[in-house]
């Protein structure tokens, strides 16, 4: 056949999707919320399913493709319409959907915005290609749109450097997360009397550092490499708790965490009824429709039943 053809229901291109043939997704998510719309549920069961189904469907999209950011907005505007109203028409938001879009640990509901899990997933894409792992998937998804975050990932990996190592000593960004060429200049390679392609090794013999000493910006160098370890073999890792990639990890590497809220035990503890906690959710946001609120609105004139 021809491009674009379906692969489990992405649509398969060499290229860039766009708004267009993403429609389906929007469609799909549409439909979910039209057929729910007679069940008549409370916040919270709305909640759940948007958690369940409509953003199990939107990270199928975005966990393999760069998806246009124009469709993930629509997305997220038809999560939002439902889950305040029941409905994808308009709706009056009780808070607003970045504050929705946080854990629980920071006030929100535990949802996430769609743009950052795109970019989590194709940070994880990045990561693939670092690791050389032998996947189709990764062959067919190796292209421009996603280098526009390598930027992002390098500043997020953590070199274990081996006494063999074949990492470019002037290139490869194994010193602190920078490469020795973007901090000394190109010029450092001719005066250190180093090939310009010289594996790191170069400059490791029996395990310890072994530069050479007649440049004094490399002497430089070799003292900040003194606390730097040299193990058996090359592993590059991902930053925080076990240096182990996950999606989660890429994901709050790209978010803008919020304070911790002291009240999260008090509305989502173990054995709390969702109507309920969902209810004291909206409370400790001040989203209910008090009198007060209504008298500051214009609606009523008294703010005394």
């Amino acid at each position: 056949g021809t491009l674009p053809l379906k692969y489990l229901g992405l649509p398969l291109v060499s290229r860039k999707l766009t708004a267009m043939e993403c429609r389906c997704l929007t469609s799909k998510l549409v439909a979910k919320t039209q057929a729910w719309a007679s069940k008549c549920l409370s916040y919270s069961g709305r909640l759940q399913l948007i958690q369940a189904v409509l953003a199990g469907i939107q990270n199928f999209w975005t966990s393999n493709t760069i998806v246009p950011i124009a469709t993930l907005k629509q997305c997220e505007k038809i999560m939002r319409a439902y889950l305040w109203a029941g409905s994808t028409g308009s709706s009056k938001a009780k808070v607003s959907w970045s504050q929705v879009c946080k854990p629980k640990v920071e006030g929100g509901l535990g949802l996430r915005k769609a743009i950052d899990c795109n970019k989590a997933a194709m940070v994880r894409l990045l990561w693939d290609v670092i690791i050389d792992r032998s996947s189709l998937w990764v062959r067919w998804t190796t292209w421009k749109y996603i280098l526009s975050l390598r930027a992002h990932a390098a500043s997020n990996l953590v070199y274990s450097i081996g006494r063999n190592s074949s990492w470019s000593l002037w290139y490869d960004l194994w010193f602190q997360n920078s490469s020795l060429v973007s901090k000394l200049g190109s010029r450092i390679i001719y005066e250190s009397g180093l090939h310009r392609d010289a594996p790191l090794s170069e400059v490791i013999q029996d395990f310890v550092w072994s530069w050479p000493y007649h440049v004094w910006q490399l002497r430089e160098i070799s003292l900040a490499c003194s606390n730097i370890p040299i193990r058996q073999s090359d592993v590059i890792g991902w930053v925080g708790e076990g240096r182990a990639f996950s999606f989660k990890s890429a994901w709050e590497t790209l978010r803008s965490p919020a304070p911790l809220v002291p009240w999260q035990q008090l509305v989502w503890f173990r054995g709390a009824i969702p109507k309920h906690s969902f209810c004291l959710w909206l409370t400790f946001h001040k989203a209910h429709r008090t009198l007060d609120k209504l008298l500051a609105y214009g609606i009523v004139q008294q703010s005394q039943c």
